[in-house]
């Protein structure tokens, strides 16, 4: 295992030193990596998700790019986290709000195929008399670009230049939508679009394209800024690499995204968006909000932040004993020893944000020494945890 971990780490100095997208940043985190390693940070860690973890954590430290990761190759499927796993539908809601009014809610932008395209069309086709439409993407884990450009190019009477791509080692490329034949009617239709601290990748390009082309409103939270294409690599046996390879700058402003987010044009909190989305549809109007919009923790939450905050294993289990299913404890125990080995070593970490996805689904994010890690939380109906994933 040593032996693969080192050979890893070094051929992953070499890809930052000459393949990385930038290349006067991909030499500086070469170099602080090197120093990482000749320093002996990862040689002590014999388990292997922690090894990963904490590795993935410096990668974000140093590169600022949510994308970049490594992960555990295995022979069998993989089951994905909480955190991607998607349903079979692309888009899990439509309603009609009131009359001309519509609210659809994306949680991923799967992969342009026949079905999806199919799918797409059907949607389209089937507004009566469409006047606005609120597009939901607060638990969007992204997905396909070419997905939001198709998607877009129902949005738009005539092709629109979009963005402009650049690969390593590649000719730039021109992004464009392309209308649809049921762009007539949407293009004069006035787009809403939700967004959230969870907004994420592919649903950011989203609502950047759209908003600053004039062409939607965006009401939510500010996102992460995670906006480069990645590939997946196998590195050895044991290791993938998801590696950013492609970057793109708005075709209005040139921005590239990624780091910065979407800052939306109404500041909401995630709990309240969806609530001051159709008030605006209706009214033209935005509900004032009260100026400390996160709301207040649960007895659960504060002494979960306790537990992670606190030197003593005591604390840990005292936690899982009060508030995880039996069946739950060992594996809730094991996120939160995972999360205060990699995540908050000097112990100060407090939550920044509570999204209350459901009854029974919380989402927490927690500011530590490293900068914001996610906590999502599923409850039983008793108000036990029964499950607790952390995201890096």
């Amino acid at each position: 295992m040593e032996k693969q971990k080192g050979e890893f780490l070094n051929d992953l100095v070499l890809s930052f030193k000459n393949e990385f997208l930038w290349t006067e940043k991909g030499e500086k985190i070469a170099e602080a990596l090197d120093e990482k390693i000749k320093a002996g940070d990862y040689s002590s860690i014999e388990e292997l998700d922690l090894f990963v973890a904490t590795l993935n954590r410096d990668l974000y430290t140093l590169s600022n790019d949510l994308h970049l990761k490594i992960d555990v190759h295995i022979d069998v499927p993989k089951k994905s986290s909480d955190f991607t796993q998607q349903p079979n539908n692309s888009f899990l809601t439509k309603e009609l709000v009131s009359h001309g009014i519509y609210y659809l809610k994306f949680d991923v932008f799967p992969r342009l195929g026949t079905d999806f395209e199919k799918e797409l069309v059907e949607l389209m086709s089937s507004f009566v008399n469409p006047k606005k439409i609120i597009i939901d993407v607060r638990d969007n884990s992204g997905g396909s670009d070419e997905t939001v450009n198709h998607l877009i190019g129902y949005f738009f009477s005539n092709r629109k230049k979009l963005a402009t791509s650049y690969q390593w080692n590649e000719t730039p490329k021109e992004l464009w939508a392309i209308p649809k034949p049921q762009s007539k009617a949407l293009s004069e239709v006035e787009l809403i679009i939700l967004t959230s601290q969870a907004t994420f990748s592919a649903a950011e390009i989203f609502a950047q394209r759209l908003q600053l082309h004039n062409r939607a409103v965006v009401i939510g939270e500010a996102t992460s800024g995670a906006a480069h294409r990645t590939m997946t690599y196998l590195m050895s046996e044991r290791f993938l690499l998801h590696w950013p390879y492609e970057r793109s700058t708005h075709a209005r402003t040139g921005e590239d995204l990624d780091g910065v987010g979407i800052t939306p044009d109404h500041l909401v909190h995630y709990n309240h968006a969806k609530e001051v989305a159709v008030h605006y549809a209706k009214t033209g109007k935005v509900l004032e909000q009260n100026e400390n919009p996160v709301p207040k923790t649960s007895a659960l939450l504060e002494d979960l932040i306790i537990a992670l905050n606190s030197k003593s294993d005591f604390s840990y289990r005292e936690f899982v004993i009060d508030y995880g299913l039996e069946k739950s404890q060992n594996q809730i125990l094991r996120t939160l020893f995972k999360f205060r080995a990699v995540w908050n070593t000097d112990f100060n970490g407090r939550i920044t944000n509570v999204h209350h996805i459901s009854e029974s689904q919380s989402r927490v994010f927690i500011e530590t020494p490293y900068g914001i890690s996610q906590m999502k939380i599923y409850l039983d109906d008793n108000g036990k945890i029964e499950k607790l994933m952390m995201r890096q």
